[in-house]
């Protein structure tokens, strides 16, 4: 299983990535506007640099579909074994995908909601196709039997299935049951899943457990 943080502000991503079980960092323009990245930095190029360092693991960077030339040659500095480019799944990014793998880079069709988008793209041998759990339920997808059907169509292929828009517990949950190896979440939900209460209830026991056992010991 590996999980990413999805975000694109920078304290956040240093929380995240101290938890210890997140591999890597997904972003999109819209998490860029929310964040005011040209508050902070000069670029993009300074934005994802920032990102490349702040883990070991992949760094997911949208480009446009059509006009992605100039945006790549702003980032061509960057080490490119880490960096995966996000294609939107409409006609025009098939070109696109198809150059930018040509250029070396590793690639992830993203908005991907049938199956027969995910066949094609892995047709043409992405890394990823990245799924919409939450927009998938509610634009009216028989959610779960969705991402089976995908899975399934990519099963003997080399393209990975990327979970994203994951907003509650219980997507997490039915995710995971359904063989997801690749799942991006907020910082909220990320920090969520290292706590249960029962959990910690039972830390509580044995600590005090713990402490009368040594207490005995010294009363010897």
């Amino acid at each position: 299983m590996n999980f990413y943080i999805d975000s694109a502000k920078t304290e956040e991503i240093e929380r995240a990535i101290s938890l210890g079980y997140v591999q890597g960092i997904t972003t999109n323009p819209t998490l860029l506007k929310r964040a005011e990245i040209w508050k902070e930095f000069k670029n993009l190029y300074e934005f994802y640099s920032k990102l490349m360092k702040m883990c070991d693991g992949e760094v997911f960077v949208q480009v446009p579909s059509q006009n992605y030339e100039h945006m790549l040659k702003e980032m061509e500095r960057l080490d490119s074994s880490k960096l995966v480019i996000k294609i939107p799944s409409v006609p025009s990014g098939i070109k696109a995908a198809n150059n930018i793998m040509n250029m070396g880079y590793s690639v992830c069709a993203t908005a991907v909601y049938t199956t027969s988008q995910a066949a094609m793209w892995s047709s043409i041998g992405v890394d990823y196709v990245a799924i919409y759990v939450s927009r998938m339920e509610k634009r009216g997808f028989n959610t779960k039997e969705n991402i089976v059907s995908i899975l399934n169509v990519l099963s003997n292929t080399r393209t990975k299935v990327l979970a994203a828009s994951v907003k509650t517990i219980e997507q997490l949950s039915y995710l995971i049951d359904s063989g997801i190896e690749y799942i991006t979440l907020g910082y909220e939900m990320l920090e969520a899943i290292t706590k249960c209460n029962f959990s910690i209830d039972d830390v509580k026991i044995f600590d005090d457990d713990l402490e009368e056992v040594i207490k005995r010991f010294m009363e010897r």
